[in-house]
C-alpha cells in the first residue's frame, strides 16, 4: 500500500522530532516501510493578523501577531498498510498532539499501473481450444478493458445521449 503523509505544525521542534522518529531504523523493519522519497520540506507559511488594541477608533494602536506553519511530506509503501495507519493515529493522539496529519492512500501509482497493464495485454497470450483456457483469456480481456477504463477516466453513464 502506497500512502503520502503530509504533516504540519506550528511548532517547528515537534515537525523534527516527528520525522526522526517516523525515519527510526527498527519502526520501519517492524512495520516494514521501504520509503520511496523520505521527505519533501515545503516552503515555511507565515500568517501576520492585526488587532486593535483600543476598543474605539484609535488606529495607530495596533498589535501585529504572526505564526509561521511548517509542513513536511513522506511517501511511504508498506505491505502492513492498516497496521500502519492505527500506528500513526495512535502517535498522534497520544505523543504528537500539536502535529496535523493528513493521510493519502494511493491504490495504484502510474508505474505499478503500467507494469499490471503490460503484464495482462491479450496480445502476450495464445488462445487455445480448450474451455478453461478460453475462460481464462476472457477473464484477461475483461480486466485488461477495466485497467484502460480506469486510467483514461471514462465515465460510462447512461443518462448521456
Amino acid at each position: 500500500m502506497f500512502i503520502n503523509i503530509h504533516i504540519s505544525s506550528k511548532n517547528y521542534k515537534s515537525i523534527k522530532l516527528f520525522s526522526s522518529f517516523f525515519t527510526n531504523k527498527i519502526l520501519t523493519e517492524k512495520l516494514k516501510l521501504t520509503t520511496t522519497s523520505l521527505f519533501f520540506q515545503n516552503p515555511v507559511k507565515k500568517k501576520i493578523f492585526t488587532v486593535l488594541k483600543s476598543p474605539h477608533v484609535n488606529k495607530t494602536a495596533q498589535e501585529h501577531f504572526e505564526y509561521s506553519l511548517y509542513t513536511r511530506q513522506f511517501k511511504v509503501h508498506s505491505s502492513k498498510g492498516s497496521l500502519l495507519l492505527i500506528f500513526l493515529k495512535k502517535l498522534k493522539h497520544n505523543i504528537f498532539f500539536d502535529v496535523i496529519l493528513k493521510i493519502e492512500i494511493v491504490n495504484q501509482p502510474l508505474k505499478y499501473n503500467q507494469k499490471l497493464k503490460n503484464k495482462i495485454n491479450p496480445d502476450n497470450f495464445m488462445v487455445i481450444s480448450n474451455d478453461t483456457c478460453l475462460k481464462k483469456y476472457i477473464k484477461v480481456l475483461n480486466n485488461y478493458g477495466n485497467l484502460i477504463l480506469k486510467q483514461k477516466n471514462f465515465c460510462l453513464d447512461s443518462s448521456v445521449g
